[in-house]
């Protein structure tokens, strides 16, 4: 799913009440490759709304999820069904994909804050102001992966990726292709395409690592994982680090793999915003599980469009749009997860408020971009999340150069 945005500026403002239902839909993967992740993301999301809900301060939220199942057109379908519902924004959706805003959202006129959709051509899509993320874009993720490729690992002067077939694959892979290349002066030798439907990945395998690179790059996600690194550790292992991206951030994946994974590591945009503690402890608390990959950018997602509807006063897709960085950038009496609710209600009386997130400070730009990218590298271990964070990398735009440049 795509999703960038740009908005206007200004004091929140609209002529709000606080007694109102805010409508609040929900577009992310519960079940198909990314299910592992998506069902954590959308309690992340919801634990937004019920925070408001519980508040009783005259303001409701009502909630309708639909469910992409990791695939184009049943994403499509649930936009659709959220448009016809008439919900004026929702989270999401999850996936790398523009088919979605091009065929649904943009033409019907609905807010859609991503948490997780990384694409970085979003800063170029015709979107009309109604697509932001919480997230940054993946050509700065491309720079993360090969400065981690250069400067962590000993020894990295040739490389081979092998990448889902979508865009998200497609373009991480040239990312990080060209700035491994450009930037740090080593040598990809392969970069090989594979279908998340396969039964066995032998054969993409074997084109991958015809040149026996020093490090190997895997931009997947999980369901297709499992099997990938099944016949990688079967017939292809020799040692060499491996690569992961946000994609296979799934702390089951070694046991469904049957292997300690313990020669990879990997990247993702951090979640290490001014909140972030509070927000681990308070999903926990509520869910009973460590927060996960995309968790707290979710709920920033979630949090900034429930205060965009608010600051509107209407369920109106233009009204909440005009509203998102109002919501979200500098000034105003600060709002996060300890005073959402009350930040809710703020926002609909027409105070000026700044939300400050889990994942980021979530200031936007003018395309819905955040103004900043952390990033963290990352690897399997025992404990009980399943995942270390070994560093974090900030990078400055300047940092990362076009592709094909």
């Amino acid at each position: 799913m795509a999703l960038a945005g740009c908005s206007s500026s200004g004091g929140s403002g609209g002529s709000s009440s606080t007694d109102r239902e805010i409508m609040q839909g929900f577009l992310l993967p519960l079940t198909g490759d990314l299910g592992a992740l998506g069902t954590a993301m959308r309690d992340a999301g919801i634990m937004a709304s019920n925070q408001v809900n519980d508040a009783d301060n005259g303001i409701t939220v009502s909630t309708q999820e639909e469910d992409t199942q990791t695939t184009v057109p049943d994403a499509i379908s649930g936009a659709n069904a959220l448009v016809n519902a008439d919900y004026p924004m929702m989270v999401g959706g999850a996936t790398s994909n523009i088919e979605i805003g091009n065929q649904v959202f943009v033409p019907n006129e609905m807010v859609a804050c991503s948490p997780s959709n990384t694409l970085p051509t979003l800063r170029t899509f015709e979107d009309d102001g109604f697509f932001f993320r919480t997230t940054p874009g993946d050509r700065y993720q491309g720079f993360a992966m090969a400065q981690a490729a250069s400067e962590q690992l000993d020894g990295i002067e040739t490389a081979a990726t092998t990448y889902i077939n979508d865009d998200y694959g497609q373009l991480l892979s040239q990312w990080f292709t060209d700035h491994f290349e450009q930037g740090f002066g080593g040598s990809v030798q392969q970069q090989v395409v594979h279908d998340p439907t396969e039964s066995s990945y032998s054969s993409a395998l074997q084109t991958a690592l015809q040149d026996d690179p020093d490090l190997f790059v895997v931009i997947t996600y999980p369901q297709s994982g499992t099997q990938l690194f099944r016949d990688y550790y079967a017939d292809f292992d020799t040692g060499r680090p491996i690569m992961l991206t946000d994609g296979t951030k799934a702390p089951t994946l070694p046991d469904e793999v049957g292997q300690d994974m313990s020669n990879a590591i990997g990247t993702m945009p951090a979640a290490d915003g001014p909140t972030y503690d509070t927000f681990v402890s308070q999903y926990e608390e509520e869910y009973g599980n460590a927060a996960a990959a995309f968790t707290a950018q979710t709920y920033d997602a979630s949090a900034i469009t429930l205060l965009a509807n608010a600051a509107a006063g209407e369920n109106s897709g233009p009204a909440v749009r005009d509203q998102m960085q109002n919501v979200a950038n500098p000034e105003g009496t600060e709002v996060t997860i300890d005073n959402l609710a009350e930040g809710v209600e703020m926002a609909a009386n027409g105070e000026e408020i700044q939300y400050v997130g889990a994942s980021s400070a979530v200031d936007f730009d003018d395309e819905g971009d955040l103004r900043a990218g952390t990033y963290e590298l990352w690897e399997f271990d025992d404990s009980d999340s399943g995942i270390n964070r070994l560093d974090l990398v900030t990078v400055n735009r300047d940092q990362a150069i076009e592709p094909g440049s």
